[in-house]
């Protein structure tokens, strides 16, 4: 799913605006590439070993991750598509001792955490509602599927001792999002996706501003917050992960 997803992301992304138009009447893309700026706050622990904080424990701090998205609204009764990815890797030493897979670390040991998550979204517009509004609001109701990939390294770099624990879940969400076309070529947009499923509870919100640039072009900014809770297989965390992000686009 992972190389499907980015392929499809860099693909529309770099199509040329020209070859695009010939759509137009049949369906809607919107496609976006950027940079989200995240700070990770919560826990980490496997099996019986330490809770560890992964800002105090573990040192992670604030990093700086790439994104790309892709909407597609397609004609008729057939459910719009929505795709994204946010790959993040978070890098820290050890402050501390830390207990991790059975074996015991101590201060200044590596450690490392990467997250990466991929959705894909089939939704529907309320209907008529962008008509009412002369096309100046739209609300979008719908189902998600992410994909996340996590795994977690702790070594030792004196004696190369290292210990690796990694999972792939798949977490069915609700999305529903909602858009504000302002004028002077502004608008607002808010999406929201979440839900407990027992062995995972992620909940994603994002708020964006855009503004429309050039022709298709526009430029966009907004904040995005993560909750991505997880016990399964031995694993067990609970992070969040906030931050602003900025991205360019097109639309048409």
């Amino acid at each position: 799913m992972k190389k499907w997803i980015l392929s499809l992301l860099v693909a529309v992304t770099v199509m040329i605006p020209g070859q695009s138009f010939a759509l137009l009447g049949l369906v809607s893309v919107e496609g976006a590439v950027g940079g989200f700026m995240l700070s990770p706050e919560g826990n980490l622990q496997h099996g019986d070993g330490t809770n560890g904080d992964v800002e105090g424990t573990l040192g992670f701090d604030r990093e700086v991750f790439p994104s790309g998205r892709l909407r597609v609204e397609l004609p008729l009764i057939i459910p719009n598509v929505y795709l994204m990815a946010t790959p993040m890797k978070f890098d820290g030493d050890i402050q501390g001792d830390f207990s991790f897979k059975d074996f015991d670390f101590t201060a200044n040991d590596d450690a490392s955490l990467t997250l990466n998550q991929y959705d894909v979204a089939l939704f529907y517009g309320i209907p008529f509602l962008g008509m009412a509004t002369l096309g100046r609001v739209g609300v979008d109701v719908g189902i998600n599927l992410r994909m996340v990939e996590m795994e977690a390294e702790v070594t030792d770099p004196l004696t190369a001792t290292k210990r690796t624990e990694s999972l792939d879940v798949p977490v069915p969400l609700l999305f529903v999002a909602a858009q504000l076309n302002l004028i002077g070529g502004f608008a607002l947009e808010a999406e929201v996706r979440g839900l407990d499923v027992g062995y995972a509870r992620i909940v994603s919100a994002i708020g964006r501003v855009k503004y429309s640039t050039l022709g298709p072009l526009f430029v966009a900014a907004g904040y995005r917050h993560e909750e991505v809770v997880i016990d399964k297989d031995d694993i067990d965390a609970d992070i969040t992960f906030a931050g602003p992000f900025a991205e360019v686009g097109f639309s048409f």
